[in-house]
């Protein structure tokens, strides 16, 4: 039903999309979604919540899990590991842009909520500022204000997928992060700045 109403909501937007339509191609009956999400909107918030697993998943199936992300390191230092986690980022939406829309949509009709991307981000902050923190002491990463380094990381990725997608360019996703990535953690600064 999530991966129906995905499609429906990406393309119709929340107030065009009909529940009965989304039952009848995830070959349930409406009633079934109505006892599983309750209402419209809270199919809706548990489509957008599903987005966020699913880029979670796929982050991990680059990166790893703890454990291999902690080897990831080792071998490939803070610096790789960042970009590899954004890169993963830009491919997973680049294969699946309609999980862009729903949190576009997300944040334009529930502007009383937290949208889910950013109570994702809050719950993934702790590794990020953990690899950064490591970064600092190893000496691949100046020494910068933790938080405001993951806000600022989080944000390039965030702000790239979304214009990305805005300027029409979802199928260059993977390619405007890599430009973007290479600039955040490489600067722009020259030798003589």
């Amino acid at each position: 039903m999530l991966e129906t109403a995905l499609r429906i909501f990406a393309r119709d937007g929340f107030h065009n999309a009909d529940v009965q339509v989304i039952a009848d191609e995830a070959g349930v009956g409406k009633g079934t979604v109505y006892r599983h999400f309750g209402n419209k909107q809270e199919l809706f918030l548990a489509n957008s919540a599903h987005c966020m697993q699913m880029v979670d998943a796929f982050v991990r199936n680059r990166v790893g899990d703890e454990e291999k992300a902690a080897k990831l390191i080792a071998e490939v230092g803070p610096i790789a590991v960042l970009k590899k986690i954004a890169m993963a980022c830009a491919e997973f939406y680049q294969k699946y842009p309609e999980t862009v829309e729903i949190m576009i949509y997300e944040r334009a009709e529930f502007r009383g909520s937290v949208p889910a991307h950013l109570m994702f981000r809050s719950e993934t902050r702790n590794g990020i500022d953990e690899l950064i923190k490591a970064g600092i002491a190893a000496g691949a990463i100046r020494h910068v204000n933790v938080n405001e380094a993951t806000n600022a990381y989080g944000d390039l990725i965030f702000g790239s997928v979304i214009n990305g997608c805005l300027a029409g360019a979802k199928a260059k996703l993977v390619r405007r992060m890599e430009h973007a990535i290479d600039i955040f953690l490489n600067g722009l600064a020259g030798d003589q700045a």
